[in-house]
Order: structure tokens, then sequence, then C-alpha cells
């Protein structure tokens, strides 16, 4: 017994070491991550208030959307990072959204043998056939580009299923998630976590109320790896359901879901 807990512990350090937090690029994804909130225009000729003046150099803005369901991001590239960023955006009404959130799953796919949350994969799948589209011309553009994918809130979930499914092709990819719901089940955690390829920084504000839903008691867990931001600090927490982070939270805000690393929600565009 004494022997296996040591080799978690040693596992659970080379992991810890492995992992490197990039805070300006989880600066700047944030605030890229608000640009989806923008009109269309705004965003295709990158007009988009305090996030363009901060981050002039964006190129080939260009937003893919399905009216009738309510989802939308866009894709361009970042010579910052040498990286196609896929952007998707949350709910325009985050209020209305967790009120009426259901806690649904559904099979994800047979080879993990894993579910998911039924809603967030059917915002996903409205848009997923422009994205691959999308994506398929920016690799012809940028063909050694670094791959970035963002979002916050619902565009947090729908980004992270994106993800997934680059892994899957065997993509190389960098996800930063702002105000993250739990998107899936414990075989999904998994499932996710078998992907070595994959670099997540799941960022969460103080009490953001977004990151305790769907609730765990109701099958759901989150994926790594959570970077807690609270008391003008943060911590880069360890695997799965922190009970050191934000799981600690009791009483959670709504309010901390309305502005990551310094920047609001609220874009002046």
């Amino acid at each position: 017994m004494r022997s296996s807990v040591l080799i978690l512990v040693v596992l659970a350090a080379t992991i810890n070491c492995a992992f490197v937090y990039n805070e300006a690029l989880a600066t700047e994804e944030a605030a890229l991550s608000f640009a989806a909130y923008c009109p269309d225009t705004a965003i295709n000729t990158w007009k988009v208030g305090y996030v363009s003046t901060n981050y002039p150099n964006i190129e080939k803005p260009l937003v893919f959307e399905n009216n009738i369901a309510g989802t939308k991001g866009y894709i361009a590239y970042n010579p910052s990072y040498n990286a196609i960023t896929v952007v998707f955006r949350g709910s325009s009404n985050i209020q209305n959204w967790l009120d009426n959130i259901q806690f649904d799953k559904v099979n994800y796919n047979t080879a993990c043998n894993c579910q998911v949350h039924s809603g967030f994969l059917d915002a996903f799948n409205s848009i997923k056939s422009q994205v691959d589209s999308l994506f398929t011309k920016y690799r012809g553009l940028y063909p050694k580009a670094n791959i970035h994918v963002t979002g916050h809130s619902l565009g947090a979930a729908m980004a992270t299923l994106y993800t997934t499914e680059l892994a899957i092709a065997g993509y190389t990819v960098q996800l930063s998630t702002f105000g993250l719901p739990r998107v899936g089940d414990t075989a999904y955690y998994n499932y996710f976590s078998s992907f070595t390829k994959v670099t997540h920084f799941r960022v969460v504000h103080e009490k953001d109320a977004v990151p305790h839903v769907p609730p765990e008691n109701f099958g759901f867990n989150h994926v790594d790896r959570e970077i807690w931001y609270h008391k003008s600090s943060y911590t880069v927490c360890q695997l799965d359901e922190d009970p050191n982070c934000s799981d600690s939270v009791l009483v959670p805000s709504i309010q901390d879901h309305m502005s990551y690393m310094g920047w609001s929600s609220t874009v002046d565009c």
C-alpha cells in the first residue's frame, strides 16, 4: 500500500512539473474570447474596442454562426503565437442560460464509452461543419501554425468539445477556457486526459458560478487543469476537482463570471 501511495505522489509531481502555465497567453485569449460577443462586422473588420486596441495584429478574423441555435464564434490567425485561433462565443444571456440549464447527458463516442452534456454537444454540433470547413481553409493558409482554441462560458464548453475532436484527429492543441462549466462525466474526463498533445488552461475567476454547473452529484466532472484566480493571485490546481480551488466555493457569484484576466465581457464594440 505504501509503495502504491509513493508511486501516485511521484506521478503527481511529474505531471505538475510538466505543466507550464502561460499567463500572458491566457490574458490575450480571454480578451479574444470576449471579442466573440461583438457584432459580426466588428469582428470581421477587427474593430472590437479594447480587444483590438490591445491586440491589433490579429489577422483574417472570420465569423461562423448559426442564427437558429444562437451559437457563434470566429477563426483568425494570431502572428504573436503563430497560431490559428478558434474562438467560441458564450451565451448572450448568462443569467437566463443558468436558470434554464438542464443536466441531461448523451453518449459522446464509442471509443471513450463516455457521456457529455447534451445541450453543450448540440450547441457545438450546430456550428461544427462551419468550423471544420474554416479550419481546413486556414490550415491551408498557415500549414505550420500552432492551433489555439478558446472560449468563455458556453463557448468554453464548445471549445473543449472541439479540442477533443482535434485531439482525436492527432493535432497538438492549446486550449484556454474561461468560466468553463462541467462538460462530461468521469469517463469523459479520463478520455480527455488521455490526449497528451493537449494543454488546457481552465481559468476560473474567484467565485464564478458557471464552473459549478452541472453539479458533480449529477455525474459531471471537470477536465484539467484549473487555474484559480483569487485574492489577487492564482493557484495552479491539482488534477481533477481540487477541493482547495474553486470547488471550495460555497456561495458562487454571477458577477465573477462577467470578467476575466482584467477584461470585461462587455466589450466596447
